[in-house]
């Protein structure tokens, strides 16, 4: 997988050891580490893919972020 992503000219910080060290997590805390990854992916095709429409990923995230704020 590392030298895949090596490959890939945009992609988030660390995102190699992060994938990683999900195999090493407590599911709860997995969900939200890859949730993040989601988030920031999404982040990164707005910033450099603008005339994609991210519009409906956004919102499932914004509506999975307000279920994690009331479980914490």
């Amino acid at each position: 997988m590392g030298k895949f992503i090596e490959k890939m000219n945009i992609v988030p910080d660390n995102l190699s050891l992060r994938l990683e060290s999900l195999f090493h997590t407590p599911a709860g805390s997995a969900a939200h580490a890859l949730q993040e990854l989601v988030r920031e992916t999404v982040e990164l095709v707005e910033l450099h893919m603008p005339q994609i429409d991210t519009s409906q990923v956004r919102r499932k995230l914004d509506s999975k972020r307000q279920a994690w704020k009331l479980l914490t």
